[in-house]
């Protein structure tokens, strides 16, 4: 996407797990062996579809929330308010794909979706990052972060979610930040893209996703 004038990266907003412990995590049942991590990949990046629901039990967790994360990344799940949120206000760049969540009592947890991100991927662009150096807690072992999260404007299509790819993550405009907001949307953390932190050590194990 080109743009006439600087981007204002302080109008975008990573969407994250807040690795919250009260609402429910999710992970794969066991009879869904076959989905492998590229698998999953694919599927969260809207690459193939499902014919049946892909079924999903809790792993963790008691409370019901609006984006539901699961302990097998990429998987997440959003609600029907969230999909409804996002279809009236013409949120480009999300897609769904079926899914069945159960409680621990093999009970159907009704209202959820797998969620997709279709938006034009972004290729991260680190050298307009700084490198900071962090502690985990007083004492502890120092290690250097990356401090903004930058890509390459020219593969940005303009939606309104999409993906930056090697260790980026979900990327929305400021439009769809709002509207979170204002819908009081549970279980997600929106951070400005130039406050977004990243572990510079990931980069060892970076296959350009």
């Amino acid at each position: 996407m080109s743009t006439s004038v600087a981007l204002d990266y302080s109008n975008l907003y990573e969407l994250d797990d807040p690795i919250a412990t009260r609402p429910f995590r999710l992970s794969i049942l066991k009879h869904n062996h076959w989905i492998t991590n590229d698998y999953a990949w694919d599927l969260f990046k809207g690459r193939i579809s499902l014919d049946r629901p892909l079924k999903l039990g809790i792993h963790s967790g008691g409370q019901f929330a609006h984006f539901l994360w699961s302990v097998f990344p990429p998987i997440v799940c959003i609600s029907t308010d969230v999909v409804e949120l996002l279809q009236t206000n013409g949120i480009k760049g999300w897609s769904t794909f079926p899914v069945e969540v159960y409680e621990r009592k093999s009970e159907l947890l009704s209202g959820y979706y797998g969620f997709s991100v279709i938006g034009g991927e972004c290729r991260r662009d680190r050298s307009r990052s700084q490198i900071v150096t962090r502690q985990a807690v007083p004492g502890g072992e120092p290690f250097e972060v990356y401090k903004g999260l930058y890509f390459y404007e020219e593969d940005w299509d303009g939606s309104d979610i999409f993906w930056v790819k090697s260790y980026g993550g979900i990327v929305v405009t400021e439009k769809v930040y709002k509207i979170l907001k204002r819908a009081k949307v549970t279980n997600v953390k929106l951070i400005p893209l130039p406050e977004v932190e990243l572990q510079a050590l990931l980069d060892k194990y970076d296959h350009d996703r």
